[in-house]
């Protein structure tokens, strides 16, 4: 596996150091993008991807990816320079936060971890601190099963994100299967 993937933008290459995105066809919906590069580059870049524009990647598949940003807001949560090299990470702000995305229906986050023990971990503690319904730490394998409705996506880079999931689930929904749970004995 290489060290980088290839970020091409109007003529403007930068490096690519981590990624967590859905991918489908030849489309690809970023929800992290870690950048690497010249700090007029990624300037360049970033400011194309934050207002919309898609990017070619390379380096995922044998024909390149057309990169786009996910639906949302974006945040970047580090830009550091070291000599002539800058590093800038993107996020869809909605899927990252302490709390998950919540429209009227359905509620979205992004997990991750090195191993899937720990992405149902993650799963538990996010879905424990978006909602309302009461739910148990041994809950966490028939929620994962049974509510999350985890999407698996492409991650590259960083180990300690080498398993990520897009879980969803609707609220009416999640009350419904857990009151359903323990009154039918299968939640104790």
């Amino acid at each position: 596996m290489p060290d980088y993937l290839t970020v091409r933008s109007h003529g403007v290459v930068t490096y690519c150091d981590g990624l967590i995105a859905r991918i489908q066809a030849d489309q690809a919906e970023a929800y992290l993008l870690s950048l690497v590069g010249s700090p007029e580059h990624i300037q360049a870049t970033s400011t194309h991807f934050t207002m919309g524009g898609a990017c070619h990647i390379t380096g995922i598949e044998s024909v390149p990816l057309e990169l786009g940003r996910a639906p949302g807001p974006l945040r970047s949560i580090r830009a550091r320079r070291i000599g002539d090299v800058v590093t800038r990470v993107i996020i869809s702000a909605d899927q990252f936060a302490r709390t998950a995305l919540q429209t009227e229906t359905v509620c979205s986050a992004i997990v991750f971890g090195m191993d899937l023990a720990a992405v149902r971990q993650q799963a538990w503690h996010r879905l424990a601190n978006s909602t309302t319904v009461a739910l148990l730490p041994e809950w966490r394998d028939w929620l994962w099963d049974e509510v999350l409705q985890p999407e698996r996506l492409y991650s590259f880079g960083n180990p300690q994100r080498r398993q990520a999931w897009r879980i969803s689930w609707q609220e009416e929904e999640l009350a419904e299967r857990v009151r359903a749970g323990v009154r039918e004995q299968v939640l104790g």
